[in-house]
């Protein structure tokens, strides 16, 4: 048996769709931010005049948040 493979009950698939989602949020959200810190990509709307550090922050955070809840005790 490979390492890594899991031996326990099976993971409910919507359990398994929260850990992909979080995970792609996460994927998408940490490169934008870093590349905005870097000044590559734009970190401010004009229209609402917020920063958009909060909004990508925001998104990074809930990939955090859904594939922690997906994981629950494993």
């Amino acid at each position: 048996m490979i390492r890594w493979q899991r031996t326990g009950p099976k993971r409910h698939p919507v359990r398994t769709k929260m850990i992909r989602a979080g995970v792609v949020l996460i994927a998408v959200s940490i490169p934008y931010l870093a590349a905005g810190i870097l000044g590559w990509l734009p970190l401010e709307t004009e229209a609402i005049t917020w920063n958009n550090v909060r909004f990508v922050a925001g998104a990074a955070i809930l990939g955090c948040l859904l594939a922690a809840v997906g994981y629950g005790n494993e």
